[in-house]
């Protein structure tokens, strides 16, 4: 979302639309419970600190009419929800975003919008702190969706997602204050031709997700990896959904070595 800003070349762009859809839906008698027991600071805080653990996705999956993440004992009625989609829509004409961009605005702003509107129901913090976060709390953040994971000698967590045969990894920079979950596939032939061919296929196929090769000593790989800051901890929901889109995205990029260079 933040890099789908940057064309519109204004820093207070996306407060200014937050700030105006609060005020929007919090004076609408219908759906003002939407943002029940939220107030706009905790809203501003929660999108300024965890948009970047929302991905980009297909194209398809962007729509003005999203459907609901929050958890379900804050969520509202679908007809609700329909207007509360419209207001933030009349918001991003407002503001002069693009046609073609308001999908996409509409999507990810919601999405970290029903998250922070989770959180604010939380009886205890789903956010792990920068301070704590470790292995062991990856690993049982994930092992509550049954997603696999386990510390390899290289200290790196390899983690495997139900449904995808492809692993990823997940590695603590506290240093740097980041996660860094990336992937990688060893070209078995070491021919970076056809690897380049096979990027430049999984990178025209999937757009959304690039991936590039990568060189470790006289191996090259296949490779993708995302960075997220983790200076405001680690929210356990979103951590586990975006854990999941990276691994299948992951996969859907070495599922177009139709040449099989790619060690299996």
């Amino acid at each position: 979302m933040f890099l789908l800003l940057d064309k519109y070349e204004d820093e207070f762009k996306l407060r200014r639309i937050l700030v105006s859809f609060y005020e929007r839906v919090s004076s609408d008698v219908k759906v003002k419970h939407f943002f029940m027991d939220l107030s706009i600071e905790e809203l501003l805080k929660d999108v300024d600190h965890f948009s970047q653990f929302i991905l980009n996705k297909p194209d398809r999956s962007y729509t003005v009419e999203p459907s609901q993440t929050a958890d379900s004992s804050t969520q509202i009625g679908s007809s609700p929800f329909k207007e509360v989609c419209h207001h933030l829509v009349e918001v991003l004409k407002e503001e002069a975003i693009q046609e073609e961009d308001m999908p996409r605005f509409v999507t990810d702003v919601l999405e970290i919008i029903e998250e922070s509107k989770t959180q604010s129901s939380d009886r205890v913090s789903t956010i792990y702190e920068f301070d704590t976060v470790n292995y062991d709390h990856l690993i049982e953040i994930l092992a509550k969706v049954r997603t696999k994971a386990e510390l390899n000698d290289e200290n790196i967590l390899v983690v495997r997602v139900s449904g995808v045969q492809v692993p990823i990894y997940i590695k603590i920079n506290k240093k740097h204050q980041y996660l860094l979950i990336f992937g990688k596939v060893e070209c078995k032939t070491h021919d970076q031709k056809a690897l380049d061919e096979l990027i430049n296929k999984a990178n025209s196929t999937y757009p959304f997700f690039l991936v590039s090769s990568k060189e470790d000593d006289d191996d090259i790989y296949l490779y993708a990896e995302h960075k997220f800051s983790i200076t405001y901890g680690v929210p356990t929901r979103l951590m586990n959904r975006v854990t999941k889109q990276f691994a299948s995205y992951f996969e859907a990029a070495v599922r177009c070595d139709r040449q099989k260079i790619l060690s299996s």
